[in-house]
């Protein structure tokens, strides 16, 4: 199996004197296509300043992440050298699929750490109505502007962390499909996914401080998280049924951050493993993410619907393949954990 890693990584709090260096040594020519959204244009306008003084930088901003979209999107990236993606999850997403079609290399510049897609080779995307996980390319480099990172709101970086902390209920997913003998468990890229779950739990009170030494924790453990999909070559490592409890929510619409979904069905998802859910709610609620679906802004029957249906979102085994849960089973777990 090829497996393609991001080579550079730059976290920085003087990104403006350092960005030419790094799109020298990646051998980055002269046209650059600058993918974002119009409100993060402003804050990447240091960054965008100072390639400008060496590349021809073209601003451009999709109007939708629905997949047929993008598919005409990336024929106008045709004439571009490389492509940079900057912001939040949809224009990462953007980048990595239309980079992806057009067979330009790209380079990811977030602006919030809110998930571990930032390094991962999946673009979520819309498709027909639902939210679809496509094939795409990881980034040749990731470049983060810390001072960026401090500034944003630290919502985004509970979510992140949200994410992260998820892996935990994944890789106990995965040791049951392999198990039921519905896949081989990787205990390494296993360990690569926890490590970065447990990574952010040793530093805590840092992370919750904003310091710049807590904002890179996370930075690497989101980098780690996304090498050990990239290495298993799917979502596999730090996806399982919290994660598809949080794709059931957002097929009805929720708004949620994706990290307070998972975080919500990482819970859920101990709980029915037997493992230690009210441990692992202490941690998400002292990080101050929600632990109620009140609290993430979902109503309660939305909830149970969404922990009802999540077996049947993917073909993926988890503990819910070994539960028969009626709408008034998904009612009493997420009641005796306290989500509702």
């Amino acid at each position: 199996m090829l497996v393609n890693l991001s080579y550079k990584v730059l976290a920085s709090r003087d990104i403006g004197s350092e960005i030419n260096d790094v799109l020298s040594g990646l051998g980055m020519k002269k046209r650059c296509a600058f993918i974002c959204d119009k409100d993060v244009l402003g804050i990447t306008s240091e960054m965008c300043n100072a390639i400008s003084s060496r590349h021809d930088i073209n601003v451009m901003n999709p109007e939708s992440i629905e997949k047929g979209y993008l598919e005409i999107f990336a024929k106008h990236l045709d004439s571009f050298d490389f492509i940079i993606g900057a912001g939040g999850g949809r224009a990462m997403d953007a980048a990595k699929y239309a980079s992806f079609l057009a067979g330009k290399p790209w380079i990811a510049f977030p602006t919030i750490l809110s998930h571990d897609g930032v390094v991962s080779s999946r673009a979520v995307l819309n498709d027909n109505g639902s939210k679809t996980s496509i094939q795409a390319k990881e980034p040749v480099a990731i470049v983060v502007d810390l001072a960026i990172i401090k500034k944003a709101p630290y919502r985004f970086l509970a979510a992140g962390i949200g994410d992260l902390l998820s892996n935990i209920a994944a890789v106990e997913d995965w040791k049951i499909a392999s198990k039921e003998g519905k896949e081989t468990f990787r205990p390494f890229i296993a360990r690569l996914s926890s490590m970065s779950a447990r990574s952010v739990i040793d530093s805590i009170d840092e992370i919750k401080k904003m310091d710049y030494g807590g904002i890179e924790t996370v930075l690497w453990s989101l980098i780690a998280s996304g090498f050990a999909m990239n290495l298993h070559g799917s979502s596999r490592p730090c996806s399982g049924s919290e994660h598809n409890f949080s794709h059931a929510l957002e097929a009805m619409h929720v708004k949620a951050l994706h990290g307070e979904q998972v975080a919500l069905g990482t819970i859920a998802s101990m709980y029915l493993q037997n493992k230690k859910w009210q441990r692992m709610k202490d941690v998400m609620e002292d990080f101050g993410l929600p632990v109620t679906a009140k609290a993430a802004g979902i109503q309660d029957e939305i909830a149970i619907e969404a922990l009802h249906k999540a077996k049947s979102v993917r073909e993926r085994f988890t503990v819910l393949n070994l539960r028969d849960l009626s709408k008034n089973d998904c009612r009493q777990v997420l009641q005796e954990t306290g989500i509702i």
